[in-house]
C-alpha cells in the first residue's frame, strides 16, 4: 500500500510539472498567437503527454523509456482522456461561461486520478508484465 501512495505522489508531481507546462502552452498559444483555445488544449496536450510518458515511465513507475508498445499504450489512454476533456473543456467554457483557463484547472484535477489508474493498469503495467515474459538473452 505504502508504495502506490509513493506512486501516485510521482504521479502527482511529474502531472503538476506537466500541468504548468501545458498552462504555459496553452496560454502562449491561445493569448499571444491567438490559436483557437480548444487548438491550443491539443497543442498542450502533445508536449505534456510526451512529457509524462518519459517523466513517468522513468520516475514513477520505473518502467524505463523508449518503450514503443508503452509509449503507443500511454497515448491510447491520453487520446481517450483528451476526447472526454475537450469535450468537457468546450462544455464548461461555451456552454457555462467557464473561463477557459479555470476549466482546464477543474479538468486538471478530475483528471489527474482517473489518469493515474488508467496509466497504471494499462500502460505501464501491462509493459511490466510483457517484459517480464520475455526471456533474457545470455551473451557469450
Amino acid at each position: 500500500m505504502k508504495g502506490h501512495i509513493l506512486q501516485l505522489a510521482r504521479f502527482s508531481a511529474v502531472s503538476l510539472l506537466c500541468f504548468a507546462l501545458g498552462l504555459g502552452v496553452l496560454t502562449g498559444l491561445h493569448e499571444l498567437a491567438g490559436v483557437h483555445y480548444l487548438l491550443a488544449y491539443v497543442a498542450s496536450f502533445v508536449v505534456t503527454s510526451t512529457l509524462g510518458f518519459l517523466l513517468n515511465g522513468r520516475y514513477t513507475f520505473q518502467a524505463g523509456c523508449g518503450i514503443r508498445s508503452g509509449l503507443l499504450r500511454y497515448m491510447a489512454v491520453n487520446v481517450c482522456l483528451l476526447i472526454i476533456n475537450g469535450a468537457a473543456l468546450r462544455l464548461l467554457v461555451e456552454r457555462f461561461n467557464v473561463w477557459y483557463l479555470t476549466a482546464t484547472l477543474l479538468l486538471a484535477a478530475l483528471n489527474t486520478p482517473v489518469s493515474y489508474l488508467a496509466h497504471r493498469m494499462v500502460s505501464y503495467r501491462l509493459g511490466l508484465r510483457l517484459q517480464q515474459e520475455v526471456p533474457e538473452r545470455k551473451t557469450a
